[in-house]
């Protein structure tokens, strides 16, 4: 009798440890699906504002030919490439000067040297402060031309922010990184997540401002069917045609697809 009812107690505990274990792998997975939903709202919400804000000049979408190697090179012997590198402050002492009221440090280790807050110019938040507590939010570069601020992010990720209008690294990319269009009405952008592939975007200059038109990577999926993971080379032909080569590494070495973007009004 005693073994029976220790037997029904060793049962009723594995059942409850299963159903407990059973609760936090749902509670788990019910806190992965919101933040994935938070993300998308967000996106949505600058992508509603941007609309609402500019209209159509909001509004593109591309097309997408893969081409060979000889094509590519053809109409890049025939193109001036715009030639444009933004200004860049690495030195942490310029840069503290500049951004003197605006970007706060810690540099309790000189040679990583934290960013701990930042007061954007158009007062995001209602309260004008952004606290970004993180000790992985290292300091890189300032960009006053763009009067971007680029960090370093776990696992040597990009984090950015625009300090003008207090967009993060989804909307303001990596300044490394841009390629110019001729007359500069669009450009080719992006940031590197801390995994093997970058994340791309274009954006399209609205009233005197940059402001993401086309996330490049996931349209250029939907198009190919295959994903954009490292841009190699790439030049602008003309106002709307995007030439870039696509790089994975394989067996054999570094292997290249090359690609024409066009991009189009809606």
């Amino acid at each position: 009798m005693k073994r029976i009812f220790s037997s029904l107690i060793i049962i009723i505990m594995i059942s409850v440890g299963f159903s407990l274990q059973s609760c936090q792998n749902e509670k788990k997975t019910e806190q992965k699906n919101l933040t994935e939903t938070e993300i998308h709202k967000t996106e949505d919400s600058i992508k509603s504002a941007a609309e609402e804000k500019y209209g159509k000049s909001f509004q593109y979408t591309i097309t997408i030919e893969e081409i060979d190697s000889l094509q590519f090179n053809a109409v890049k012997k025939k193109t001036v490439p715009k030639k444009k590198t933004p200004v860049k402050i690495t030195d942490i002492t310029v840069a503290k000067k500049m951004l003197k009221g605006i970007v706060e440090f810690d540099e309790k280790i000189p040679e990583y040297p934290l960013v701990t807050n930042i007061n954007f110019r158009n007062g995001k938040n209602n309260k004008g402060k952004l606290y970004y507590e993180s000790e992985e939010c290292i300091f890189k570069a300032y960009f006053p031309e763009e009067d971007i601020l680029l960090c370093e992010g776990g696992h040597t990720s990009d984090v950015s922010f625009n300090l003008k209008n207090g967009n993060e690294t989804e909307q303001t990319g990596n300044p490394d990184i841009l390629v110019f269009s001729p007359k500069e009405h669009f450009r080719l952008n992006g940031h590197f997540g801390g995994q093997e592939c970058s994340s791309y975007f274009i954006q399209r200059k609205i009233n005197n401002e940059f402001i993401k038109v086309i996330q490049l990577d996931e349209e250029f999926e939907k198009l190919t069917k295959h994903w954009l993971c490292t841009v190699g080379e790439s030049f602008w032909s003309d106002e709307n045609t995007l030439y870039l080569t696509e790089t994975e590494f394989v067996e054999d070495g570094l292997k290249s697809r090359f690609f024409k973007v066009k991009i189009l009004a809606k």
